[in-house]
């Protein structure tokens, strides 16, 4: 059986794919390869475009009933989340807000903790940074890689979703990314699908320099030590297994978001 798996060119993506990608790994399945930014893909997850996909956990909401979410390959934020730049201190709610993308975890995030900006704008995630340089928006919610080059390009930290998370939840992971695999193909495939991603993670995690090396193909920046700095951030023991953590996180962020009639109610499953 071949399975198409959609994921995105972020480096802890790609890094995690590594091995059941290229061939490191014995698999229970041969595997055809999709590369997309997170929001395309969570707009595509709604036609189930695709077997396998990587999904935010905003965008996972909109189709939980059709999609499983897979306790491997979450992106958990242990100790930093997504953060809201501008050029200098600005008051969010008189600003006009770049967000990358409205089904993205960042965006939900901001929903919950930030104040109301005078306006959203989507923006894609890796032009946010030159559109508030350039004044086109006054602040943006920086994800992936970007969080570690903001302040070379001189902006300034406005706001951490992650402290605003910590102070609600606790000491919690944040909950970011995720990969959730069709219902259609049953559980069964589901969980051994689960089982080579998981030895996928496990072999990039020992083999990280060649893993880095690979994930380089789909980087937006070519300094090594800073991908492999950003990869170490968001792949972790939570990646290979989320287990109760994972899922009382979970909870806490979709129980907030409902409480505040920010999403509907909906229940979903977890392989």
């Amino acid at each position: 059986m071949e399975l198409t798996i959609a994921h995105t060119p972020d480096p802890d993506d790609s890094f995690m794919f590594y091995g059941m990608l290229e061939g490191k790994i014995k698999t229970n399945y041969d595997y055809k390869q999709v590369v997309k930014d997170i929001e395309t893909l969570n707009r595509e997850s709604v036609e189930e475009m695709y077997d396998i996909t990587a999904i935010s956990g905003n965008g996972f909401i909109d189709v939980a009933d059709r999609y499983y979410l897979l306790s491997s390959g979450a992106s958990f934020g242990i100790s930093y989340g997504p953060l809201v730049v501008a050029r200098t201190q600005v008051d969010l709610s008189k600003s006009v807000l770049g967000v990358p993308g409205f089904k993205t975890s960042a965006y939900l995030l901001y929903r919950m903790f930030g104040p109301t900006p005078k306006k959203f704008v989507e923006v894609r995630f890796d032009q946010i940074p030159d559109e508030v340089l350039a004044g086109n928006i006054d602040a943006g919610i920086l994800i992936h890689d970007e969080q570690l080059v903001f302040q070379n390009k001189g902006l300034v930290e406005v706001l951490n979703l992650y402290s605003k998370w910590n102070e609600y939840a606790s000491g919690l992971p944040i909950p970011l990314g995720f990969n959730a695999i069709r219902k259609k193909l049953g559980k069964d495939v589901a969980m051994k699908y689960n089982e080579d991603f998981a030895r996928s993670i496990r072999y990039a995690m020992d083999h990280e320099d060649e893993a880095v090396d690979y994930a380089m193909r789909y980087a937006r920046y070519s300094n090594h030590d800073l991908e492999k700095r950003f990869i170490r951030m968001y792949v972790n023991d939570l990646s290979l297994d989320f287990g109760s953590v994972g899922r009382e996180a979970l909870g806490k962020y979709y129980g907030r978001a409902i409480s505040m009639g920010i999403v509907k109610d909906f229940s979903y499953d977890i392989i």
